[in-house]
């Protein structure tokens, strides 16, 4: 319970604790017998201070080494991204090389084999892989971005040899048959035999059926075939393949299976003998 009057101090009670106080003081004064506690209180303040100051520089230099961190971070990656912008430049630079230098050299490959500046040079579209590899139409479809006028039944070279000729013109593109589809004939000869070659449906393959005896044709295999020149399209005696078979149709009939020496999968670029600018 709560007291209703104030509790009543002697004034010996503040008399005594005044006295006191000043001895106190005169005896921290004269003899400096609260100097160690004052120097314990000085001291634990200072190393307050240190490790406050200690923590403040850690915090500081941990941000400043994180700021540091995500800069080199950044520029690492920034880096990176110019490695990558350089390389990617100098490989496509590498490859217009790699593709000018194989122009060049068809180029040269085809005014050597055909005789002729006046070539147009194509780049292949596309080819219509899924009959190639396994039905009896085989073509292919060149750009013709600039529309170099090219009339049907021009031959059509790749490579070091001829692998068709032109079938028709679609607004931008060629069409060309290969040697390798049933409807195609290519009059060819070899040391001792000429023949009409019909494609056999099968990628890169050609044959003749002719009425001998399979003993006249022992030890031919690998031999070279060549263009005949008959009918008038072909040049005369460019290299288009080797005897790869002889198969026995009858008794007086076989058949000589020819590998055509130029593959039209494995080409970029097929030239046509014209009159107008080259096309790239």
């Amino acid at each position: 319970m709560a007291r209703s009057t104030p509790t009543y101090t002697p004034v010996r009670n503040y008399a005594f604790g005044f006295i006191l106080s000043v001895f106190l003081l005169f005896s921290d004064i004269s003899y400096g017998t609260f100097a160690p506690l004052r120097g314990l209180v000085q001291a634990s303040n200072l190393y307050a201070q240190m490790v406050s100051r200690s923590i403040f520089e850690n915090v500081s230099n941990l941000l400043y080494s994180f700021k540091q961190n995500r800069n080199l971070t950044q520029e690492n990656k920034d880096l990176k991204e110019q490695i990558h912008k350089i390389r990617t430049q100098e490989f496509i630079k590498s490859k217009e090389a790699e593709k000018s230098f194989e122009i060049i050299n068809f180029q040269k490959t085809l005014i050597s084999s055909l005789k002729s500046n006046d070539i147009n040079i194509f780049k292949i579209a596309s080819i219509d892989l899924r009959n190639y590899l396994c039905c009896s139409t085989h073509k292919i479809f060149l750009q013709n971005l600039n529309q170099v006028q090219v009339l049907e039944n021009t031959p059509v070279f790749a490579g070091s040899s001829y692998v068709g000729q032109t079938k028709s013109t679609y607004l931008n593109f060629i069409e060309v048959i290969l040697f390798s589809d049933t409807k195609h004939l290519l009059p060819i000869k070899s040391n001792f035999f000429y023949c009409d070659a019909r494609g056999k449906g099968k990628p890169m393959l050609i044959s003749c059926k002719l009425n001998k005896n399979i003993d006249d044709f022992q030890n031919k295999i690998s031999d070279a075939i060549f263009t005949s020149g008959l009918g008038g399209i072909f040049l005369k005696d460019i290299e288009i393949g080797n005897i790869s078979a002889i198969n026995s149709i009858s008794i007086n009939e076989i058949e000589v299976v020819i590998t055509l020496k130029t593959n039209p999968l494995e080409e970029n670029f097929f030239g046509i003998i014209g009159s107008e600018a080259d096309e790239i």
